[in-house]
Parts: C-alpha cells; sequence; structure tokens
C-alpha cells in the first residue's frame, strides 16, 4: 500500500497547507514504448528540508569508468540490472508526508475501492477532493532517493559487502577469493565477478528482494554488451571496454531545430578562444537552442566523448550571452559530431598498478587573460579520466599556468589512487607527465 486515507477532521491547519499535490505523466524511453508515472509535487517540502536530508548519493562517473575498466582487465563477467519502481518499495520513514488528490485522480481511487475511500471525500472549493498520508517514499518527494539509497545499501551489507569510502555507490566483497563489485545509480546497477554464477546469484537475489507482484519485473542484462546510465558498454573484445554514445549523439543532433548538415575534421575552430565585443547576441530562440545543445554535449563528453571537452568546456562559459561567433563554434561542433556519430571511447590497461597522468595547460587563453586546464589519466590504452576547464585563477606566467594546472588535476590524481587501492589494485606507481621544465622544478620542490 503506497497511501492511507485521511479524515480531514483530524488534521491540522499546517498539514493541510503543506500537502503535496500528485502529478501523472508520461515519458518516451529510449526503446520507444511509453511509461506512465505518478509523480508527488515535492516542492513545498523544501521549506523545511535541510540540505543533506534532500539530496541523494550517485556513484560518479570516474568510478563506473574505472570499474568497467577493471571489468575489463580481469576478463569479468558484467550483469546490469534495473530495480522497478524502486522508491514505492521504501517505506517512507520521518515526519508525516501528507498528499492532496483532486478532481479526477480522487474520484478514480473512489471507483476502483469505494469501500476505502468513499467516506473520506470531501469538496473543496467546488472540487472533489481527498487527503492521503504516503506509506512509502513515492517518486517526486524530496527524500524518496535517499531512502531508498539507504535501503539497498542496508540490504547489500547484509549480504556481505564493504562500501567504498571514496565513492558511497560503490560496493565490494571477495567470493571465492576474488573481488565482486557492485556500483550503482539511483535504481540501475553493475555487478561483476569473473565467474559468472556469482552475478546469476546475485541477480536471483535482486529478483527475490526488489520483484513482486504489483511492482514490476526486474530488468536484466547479461552478455558483453550493456546500456548503462545512457553509454553503451561493449566488452566483446578481450581485455577492452568500448564505450559508445551513437544513439545519444543521433538524439542530440535530431533534437536540434536547425539543420546541420557536412561534417567537420575538428570539433572547434582555431578561434575558439576569441571573442568580439562588437559581435550579435543571439535571439531568445537561438539563444535557447545554443544553452540546450551545449548541456547535452556536457553530457556526452564527460562520458564517451571526451574529444569534444574543450569545444564544450569553452562553450559552457558563454552560455548567458551568446552571439554569432559562438553559435557559429556550436555548428561546427555539430558538424563533427554528425561525422563521427560512430566513434567510441576504448579503454584498455596494459599494467593496473601504473597510473600515468598528463596535464597541461595554455596560459592567457580566455579573454579575461586566464589560462585552460586539460588532463588526462591512461592505464595503456584510452581515457580513463580526462578533465578540460577554464583556471580559477589569473597566472603571470606559462610557468604559473603550468603549476595550475597541476593544481587542478592533484585532487582527482589523490582520490583515484586511494578509491583503486580499496577496488583491491596494488598500485606501484603514479607518473604525472608536465612538459614545462620550469613548473617540473617548482613541483619537485614543492614551492
Amino acid at each position: 500500500t503506497t497511501f492511507k486515507p485521511i479524515n480531514m477532521d483530524e488534521m491540522t491547519s499546517e498539514e493541510r497547507r503543506k500537502a503535496i499535490r500528485l502529478l501523472i505523466n508520461k515519458k518516451k524511453k529510449t526503446d520507444g514504448t511509453i511509461k506512465g508515472r505518478a509523480c508527488a509535487d515535492g516542492r513545498k517540502q523544501r521549506e523545511d528540508a535541510e540540505k543533506g536530508d534532500a539530496a541523494s548519493p550517485t556513484v560518479s562517473l570516474e568510478s563506473v569508468l574505472l570499474t568497467a575498466l577493471i571489468d575489463a582487465y580481469e576478463n569479468r563477467d558484467v550483469a546490469t540490472v534495473d530495480i522497478p519502481n524502486a522508491f514505492v518499495q521504501t517505506d517512507m520513514e520521518g515526519e508525516k508526508v501528507v498528499m492532496k488528490l483532486r478532481g479526477k485522480l480522487a474520484e478514480l481511487l473512489v471507483q476502483v475501492a469505494p469501500e476505502i475511500y468513499s467516506k473520506y471525500i470531501i469538496m473543496e472549493n467546488g472540487k472533489v477532493a481527498l487527503y492521503v498520508e504516503l506509506l512509502k517514499a513515492l517518486y517526486g518527494c524530496l527524500k524518496s532517493a535517499l531512502l531508498f539509497y539507504r535501503k539497498l545499501l542496508r540490504d547489500l551489507q547484509s549480504q556481505g559487502f564493504e562500501l567504498n569510502p571514496y565513492d558511497p555507490c560503490v560496493v565490494n566483497k571477495m567470493v571465492n577469493g576474488t573481488r565482486h563489485t557492485v556500483v550503482w545509480h539511483v535504481d540501475d546497477l553493475k555487478s561483476s565477478h569473473v565467474d559468472s554464477a556469482v552475478n546469476d546469484k546475485f541477480v536471483e537475489w535482486i529478483k527475490k528482494t526488489y520483484a513482486s507482484d504489483g511492482v514490476g519485473k526486474v530488468k536484466t542484462s547479461r552478455g558483453k554488451v550493456h546500456a548503462y546510465l545512457g553509454m553503451e558498454l561493449d566488452y566483446t573484445e578481450p581485455g577492452t571496454v568500448r564505450i559508445n554514445m551513437e544513439d545519444y549523439v543521433n538524439r542530440m543532433l535530431e533534437s536540434f531545430p536547425y539543420e546541420v548538415t557536412g561534417t567537420s575534421a575538428s570539433p572547434a575552430p582555431d578561434y575558439l578562444f576569441t571573442t568580439r565585443d562588437e559581435a550579435n547576441k543571439l535571439d531568445p530562440e537561438m539563444h535557447a537552442a545554443f544553452h540546450t545543445m551545449v548541456a547535452k554535449g556536457l553530457f556526452a563528453c564527460k562520458r564517451a566523448r571526451p574529444d569534444i571537452q574543450l569545444s564544450i568546456a569553452f562553450l559552457s562559459t558563454r552560455v548567458r550571452e551568446p552571439d554569432e561567433d559562438d553559435w557559429k563554434k556550436l555548428i561546427k561542433l555539430l558538424k563533427y559530431l554528425n561525422g563521427t556519430r560512430k566513434l567510441a571511447l576504448k579503454l584498455s590497461a596494459d599494467n593496473m598498478s601504473v597510473l600515468k597522468w598528463y596535464v597541461d595547460a595554455s596560459f592567457a587563453v580566455h579573454p579575461d587573460c586566464r589560462g585552460h586546464t586539460g588532463g588526462v589519466l591512461t592505464l595503456g590504452g584510452g581515457a580513463a579520466y580526462s578533465t578540460s576547464t577554464k583556471q580559477k585563477l589569473n597566472a603571470k606566467s606559462s610557468t604559473e599556468s603550468e603549476l595550475i594546472g597541476v593544481d587542478d588535476v592533484l585532487p582527482q590524481i589523490l582520490w583515484t589512487n586511494y578509491f583503486m587501492e580499496k577496488q583491491g589494485i596494488e598500485l606501484t606507481n603514479t607518473i604525472l607527465y608536465q612538459d614545462n621544465k620550469s613548473t617540473i622544478l617548482l613541483a619537485n620542490n614543492g614551492k
């Protein structure tokens, strides 16, 4: 039971004022199917919610890519799992949450179960209304994702999994002398172990725990290719994981309201960082399209398309007031994507114990004279992590800009070391490659 009816006479005026609404919407999924969803309008809950109670941890992209690389290197069997209606399988804990159903929704409930709801129906402002107390963490409530996260973590820990302290959505346990890893983003899980029977057992446990009549079936994917978090993880080639987002790029280009024809050999022109004060600003319609495409590009470049990261990093600084020059730069990027739709990120490792970082910086290339940092982690093949960001400090020389670049990437270097060690990887060396001799001397001297 998701909720129970409440007698309005037993409610306080404050409970009536804070009662949230129920919304019904439909969503078209990537496979073309239409999905109906009941969603709570949790905006009123923001008035009293603490920030820590309104956010749920989600797995970091770095963890997803690194664990996928470990899966490929160790030739693990991989299973992905989608838990159905995860939130409504979670008890609503803490304060009482009241929801108000009005009009047709209230009438439908009475038609379906008159013996339960008919005596609680009231007239409010000329419309039929029904107040209910939520017993389950309905989608849309501010704390629902956090409550489900806590439930899933408790369930995993009850099976012997231990949390990686450097990512709250990665757990491990030793099975038959080898590591079983599970990562998850809300209700989407990726499980890996060298023995496929271990994944078989894990999937059966998930089905037994989270699938029942009226809730839905657990969706699972087995084999060498998996759709996961907007990416396709392809383990077909031994020792390699190929991360593809062709479908996403296709949808991205199709959603652009202006026709993109032709291709480009590069995602960025030579004048990427050049701006003109006299350039005309975009009209509201083009501005909105520009902002949307940059946001979609940001999603892709942090996953399977690091080749567009530099362009997206600069265009992200222009979304407030883009001009005609920025529009031309965006069109060049889209033409590049148009010609490289099938391009994928291919990751492999020569030696899991040696992490190689390459960090570089460009001095004073932005209009405000700030530099730009680029950083890449590789274990042999492909960028397991990459970053391209505008620097937050103004430097006085290329040496200083390079030093800022090292400092920009250093937190990620340290986190990666700690994370990999907790994943059972014995690191023997972390190498930072830098091409500026003065910066190397300053870094080694700790200045």
